[in-house]
């Protein structure tokens, strides 16, 4: 497996039709990553969302406490990730997914979009293995660790001069992603090995 997962692995990152009706104990994770297009927040949070091949879904949560959560990034354009999610069919005949454990669903303030791009470039960009060659985000150039600068905040990119630094930040829209790439529910997602039984996953709370 890849050091770091695609996020338009439709095996790891299944749309809602591949999602199972149940989720079996044994088996391996996968996420549900889904664009919120609209919020109801009046008396229970639902979600209207569309999926990676934009089949329009409804994401509801029933969970025990509401307490803990940033409800404020259910907001238009921001992507749930949600994991193990199982297919649900609501009692209003509409379809989607029932969101009882707020440990397995975090919402990423990008578009589903944006997110498989950052995923592709860090597959692309980052080493392999801790302490191997970096690839320079803005000329591409593969040289040694101590011959690349990080960026300070993300810490994934790297770059061989001040000014590939400037394009990588500009032209390859650094600052637009950076955000994201910092987040280390981002980093943990993509580091998750999928090809491996795995317990306890859960999102951290930011």
């Amino acid at each position: 497996m890849p050091p770091y997962a695609s996020l338009t692995s439709e095996m790891h990152f299944p749309t809602w039709q591949y999602l199972p009706g149940y989720r079996p104990s044994t088996d391996r994770h996968y996420c549900f990553l889904a664009e919120v297009k609209e919020c109801d927040g009046f008396f229970r949070y639902r979600t209207l969302a569309t999926d990676g091949i934009d089949q329009d879904i409804v994401v509801a949560f029933y969970p025990s406490s509401y307490e803990g959560f940033d409800w404020k990034k259910l907001r238009k354009g921001h992507t749930l990730a949600i994991m193990d999610a199982t297919q649900h069919h609501f009692l209003d005949s509409s379809h989607g997914v029932r969101v009882e454990n707020l440990d397995h669903v975090y919402v990423f303030p990008a578009s589903q979009r944006d997110l498989q791009r950052l995923s592709s470039e860090v597959n692309e960009f980052a080493p392999e293995t801790e302490g191997g060659p970096w690839r320079c985000h803005g000329c591409h150039a593969v040289k040694p660790m101590d011959q690349m600068s990080r960026c300070g905040k993300c810490k994934v990119f790297g770059y061989c001069s001040k000014d590939c630094q400037v394009k990588g930040w500009n032209e390859k829209d650094h600052k637009r992603y950076c955000k994201v790439a910092r987040d280390p529910n981002f980093m943990s997602l993509i580091k998750l090995d999928f090809s491996a039984s795995e317990t306890g996953f859960a999102f951290k709370r930011t």
